[in-house]
């Protein structure tokens, strides 16, 4: 049994694992993607990083010292730093696996429709709930970015993102709901809906960490594509 204090550390490893050990699996090539797939990450974690600091000196959330290690950095614990690595690390492999085994992209013809009907609940949403920071920060963001890639640019690639988010909101729902479970992250209930996805003994966790992650991947997957196509378009 691990001492508590490695809680946290656990959950990240533990979810990295198997994604990179099969990162040169011939059907996933994931090492071979790392040219686009790493500067989508790390621009997409610079912006989240800055988010997450923020909200936790706003006391929006905090991190229990009894499940993660004593080292903090800009308040934070190492271990939330390697979050946006981690996770979205995990979140590509489900993208690109999702998208070898379901290469027909079932959702393509309504990808635009979804983007702009959940883009403009998202919106409402946060507009509603605009005095609770993170309902509105999470769903203006992640309701904005989605009307922006439909409407705007018309980029291809939405289904093949929403098949991919659905697949990845499972582990995701795991992963994250230790985390609150736990807990080694809590939120203050005055800053969010007070919605929960409650799973006994497994999850217990703000319904806008949904609308938190689906801005999340969707900043990595758009950056990725746009990275990839622009480098299609060079070679041509």
């Amino acid at each position: 049994m691990l001492p508590d204090k490695y809680t946290y550390l656990a959950l990240m490893l533990g979810s990295l694992a198997y994604p990179l050990l099969q990162s040169f699996e011939k059907r996933v090539f994931m090492w071979k993607r790392m040219r686009e797939m790493l500067p989508a990450i790390l621009i997409t974690a610079f912006f989240f990083t800055i988010w997450d600091v923020y909200f936790t000196i706003e006391r929006v959330w905090w991190f229990s010292d009894t499940h993660t290690l004593p080292y903090r950095f800009i308040y934070m614990p190492l271990e939330e730093w390697s979050f946006f690595l981690v996770i979205p690390y995990c979140c590509f492999f489900v993208y690109f696996v999702v998208n070898y085994f379901i290469p027909s992209d079932p959702l393509k013809k309504y990808q635009h429709t979804i983007a702009r009907v959940l883009g403009g609940l998202l919106l409402i949403v946060g507009i509603v709930f605009f005095d609770r920071i993170y309902t509105s920060v999470a769903t203006l963001g992640s309701g904005a970015l989605l009307l922006f890639l439909s409407y705007r640019v018309k980029v291809d690639y939405l289904g093949r993102f929403f098949l991919g988010f659905l697949f990845s909101t499972i582990p995701f729902i795991l992963v994250n709901g230790q985390l609150t479970e736990i807990p080694v992250v809590m939120y203050d209930n005055t800053e969010n809906t007070g919605v929960r996805i409650v799973i006994d003994g497994i999850s217990n966790i703000p319904v806008e960490d949904l609308a938190y992650n689906l801005l999340m991947l969707l900043m990595n997957v758009s950056i990725y594509e746009y990275l990839v196509e622009r480098k299609a378009r060079l070679k041509g």
